[in-house]
């Protein structure tokens, strides 16, 4: 395009979560990484779309008084570290900013949004590291942003100094695991000490002369482990929030221990606004949220459903270590609840966890079917939570409460939890088609969901939502595509 490759001169006067200051030019939008509100910089278009641009910035004609040093050593390279170059109060309400613009493209412009949850601590928070090995330079370290490179390590300040002392200690002493044939390290702590794994392009040659010199230089690692699979990975034990957890091998944990357990508080405090008698924990990992409440209210029945048979065995242990008998767990797919429990054993609460993705179309629909008083939704990624919850909303439910999470300091990834309850039922009426009156020609008979939408509104007055009119057509026998209008 004929805007690439110009060069101008403007001020900075919003910042995204990805770290990009946002700049306008001739009325378009131009995103330039690294630039923070009050800087007055030169910039160079190397992009452009039909609504917006990337730049770069050039030069920096006029640094803002809000840019402080980062810490990163790797900051440009890595692309870890997008906000460290901000102050934690102004990344705090960046995030809580990114959650907001979410919930606006999804259509839902009003939301209860409240002030971002974070932690005394911005750096040296991480309890996992994981890198990947050169073997050209028979190093470890991170990869350079969006490629397979692998960067020189000198340190990381997301994670504990112990981290690093351990990576370069490996890194000045590549003898000790040339034998191995290493592909990656992940090194994680938990409440008895340091972990250390060490996966193989192979199977491994013996690795004792290894773990005899990690054991003398660094008597706080507990546990090491050296294996092909990513499996084979050393378990860690952790004390969250007064809960005995252990984990096994690569199982899902959260990578900010203090922050989790506020948002643990924020789950049990909005979870006890209603009393309730059964609630469901899905994809519940090792099961810590599900433990939590079954602490908090002792009274109440839980079940977790997690997908993973070997997270659903440590739940079940935690659970056991913790002394918690009103909680039971499954392993299978949390979108089959109601198959697995049947209709007697409704929850009123239900919380989600899902991955990054959100919630699967099926997922959605188990979701509205159970139709529990509340939902508790914990996400990792504000527009696929936005998508869900409009759908939600669209399917008789109404957003109590959001609240952002800074589990990820200095980063561009945001934690939110989103509190919907299911509003008073409404009068509503049932439209019967016979459509051997109807004059309908073969390809009429396939009428979009858009074209069922505008005819039930044409002819009732109603809106219904994507989501119920799969429902109606379930019901009815009616076989859905995978990919459906």
């Amino acid at each position: 395009m004929e805007r690439i490759g110009t060069v101008f001169t403007a001020e900075c006067a919003e910042m995204n979560e990805m770290g990009a200051g946002i700049v306008r030019y001739e009325g378009l939008v131009v995103f330039v990484p690294g630039l923070v509100p009050g800087d007055r910089a030169e910039i160079e278009i190397v992009s452009a779309e039909k609504n917006y641009a990337i730049g770069k910035c050039l030069s920096l004609v006029c640094q803002s008084p809000f840019r402080i040093p980062s810490r990163c050593p790797e900051e440009e390279r890595c692309g870890g570290c997008t906000l460290g170059h901000i102050p934690y109060d102004m990344e705090n309400r960046i995030k809580q900013n990114a959650v907001r613009s979410a919930f606006r493209r999804a259509g839902l412009k009003e939301i209860p949004l409240g002030e971002t949850i974070y932690g005394e601590n911005r750096y040296g928070y991480r309890n996992k590291m994981t890198l990947r090995y050169d073997p050209a330079s028979r190093r470890f370290g991170y990869c350079r942003e969006g490629t397979d490179e692998v960067l020189p390590f000198r340190g990381c300040p997301l994670c504990p100094d112990r981290f690093s002392e351990i990576v370069l200690f490996l890194n000045t002493h590549p003898d000790l695991t040339d034998l191995l044939r290493p592909a990656g390290l992940c090194v994680r702590s938990g409440s008895e000490g340091l972990s250390l794994s060490i996966r193989t392009e192979s199977d491994p040659e013996d690795p004792s002369a290894l773990l005899t010199t990690i054991r003398e230089a660094f008597p706080d690692v507990v546990m090491i482990s050296v294996s092909e699979s990513a499996q084979g990975s050393a378990p860690v034990r952790d004390r969250i929030a007064g809960l005995e957890m252990a984990y096994s091998g690569d199982a899902f944990r959260q990578v900010n221990t203090p922050v989790f357990e506020k948002l643990l508080d924020l789950l049990t405090d909005m979870a006890g606004e209603v009393p309730f008698e059964r609630a469901a924990d899905l994809y519940c990992g090792s099961g810590v949220i599900g433990l939590a409440l079954a602490r908090a209210f002792p009274s109440a029945r839980i079940t977790g459903v997690e997908i993973n048979p070997d997270a659903v065995e440590d739940a079940k242990k935690n659970a056991a270590r913790n002394g918690l008998g009103n909680i039971r767990f499954f392993a299978g797919d949390a979108a089959s609840f109601r198959k697995r429990t049947g209709d007697r054993e409704r929850p009123s609460l239900v919380t989600v966890d899902p991955p990054r993705a959100g919630l699967s179309r099926q997922m959605r629909r188990e979701l509205t079917d159970l139709a529990p008083e509340r939902i508790l939704y914990v996400s990792c990624n504000p527009q696929t939570l936005a998508r869900d919850v409009r759908e939600l909303t669209e399917a008789g439910y109404a957003v109590a409460r959001v609240v952002p999470v800074n589990m990820f300091p200095a980063t561009k990834h945001i934690e939110t939890v989103c509190l919907l309850s299911k509003l008073e039922s409404q009068p509503h009426i049932e439209v019967k088609l016979n459509m051997s009156e109807l004059d309908l020609t073969k390809a009429e008979k396939k009428a979009t969901y858009q074209e069922i939408k505008d005819y039930v509104m044409e002819h009732t007055g109603l809106k219904v939502s994507s989501l119920y009119i799969a429902q109606v057509k379930e019901k009815c026998g009616i076989i859905e595509r995978e990919n459906y209008n």
